[in-house]
């Protein structure tokens, strides 16, 4: 579908001509790429980083870099390398605001929320699976975490999609009353049975396809407090450490 799309692109870009010289770039840009597919909106066009070339922020979290007729793209990540030789990912550096946004927008009541024990040093929030090793080992952790000061939010990845067991037992979670979410997880973290229930109302699959947006691609899915995704389970004092926790 990658493949698909980014033949749809580069067939818009090349077909687009510019005969004036001073036409507004961004306009100019717009025009270009929403000529391929009304589905696949812009978010944003904004200056690159570096000189010459403008960052396009798609609907899907994809970035694309353009020159100013909209006759050229690249696809891909680009990095800036410091003095002393280290590499900035200036592509995720971008992504980490948009995840902060895109999480500020969510309702609390749509995460299953693990307060902190006593103070709130920090947050985290988790992109997690009821069935994978993986996200079982996290929570296994769960109370190591919050006696440190922070706060674990999930929210629901299925990996297998829509119709899957484990996105029905999510929503049997999602959608059970709220003094009954962090039980029912628990159980469900451990490999039990729970009575399954369902609501229109479910955000599951919202969740996601948020995840798919930002760029989750498996699980847990971590997201740090200034939008930094971390793939993969991490023990808690390493979580910590990165969250600036002592």
């Amino acid at each position: 579908m990658r493949k698909i799309f980014f033949s749809w692109v580069a067939m818009a870009l090349l077909s687009f001509n510019v005969s004036a010289a001073d036409a507004d770039k961004e306009a100019t840009i717009r025009a270009a790429l929403s000529s391929l597919n009304s589905q696949v909106p812009i978010v944003a066009v904004a200056d690159a980083a570096f000189p010459g070339l403008y960052e396009v922020t798609l609907a899907s979290g994809e970035k694309l870099y353009v020159n100013d007729s909209g006759s050229h793209f690249i696809v891909g990540e680009v990095f800036r390398v410091e003095t002393d030789g280290q590499l900035v990912n200036l592509t995720e550096e971008g992504k980490k605001a948009s995840r902060v946004d895109q999480l500020a927008a969510l309702k609390r009541d749509d995460m299953i929320v693990y307060p902190a024990k006593g103070e709130t040093k920090a947050h985290l929030t988790v992109f997690t699976d009821t069935d994978c090793f993986y996200c079982r080992k996290l929570h296994g952790e769960i109370e190591d975490i919050t006696a440190r000061g922070i706060e674990v939010r999930y929210l629901a990845f299925p990996r297998a999609g829509a119709g899957s067991k484990t996105q029905k037992v999510m929503d049997a979670i999602w959608c059970a009353d709220e003094a009954d979410q962090v039980s029912l997880m628990n159980k469900a973290k451990a490999g039990q049975t729970i009575p399954m229930i369902s609501c229109a109302d479910s955000p599951v699959m919202d969740e996601y396809q948020l995840g798919q947006q930002m760029g989750v691609t498996g699980t847990p899915a971590l997201v740090l407090e200034d939008g930094t995704m971390v793939p993969g389970y991490m023990p808690a004092a390493q979580l910590a450490g990165m969250l600036g926790v002592k």
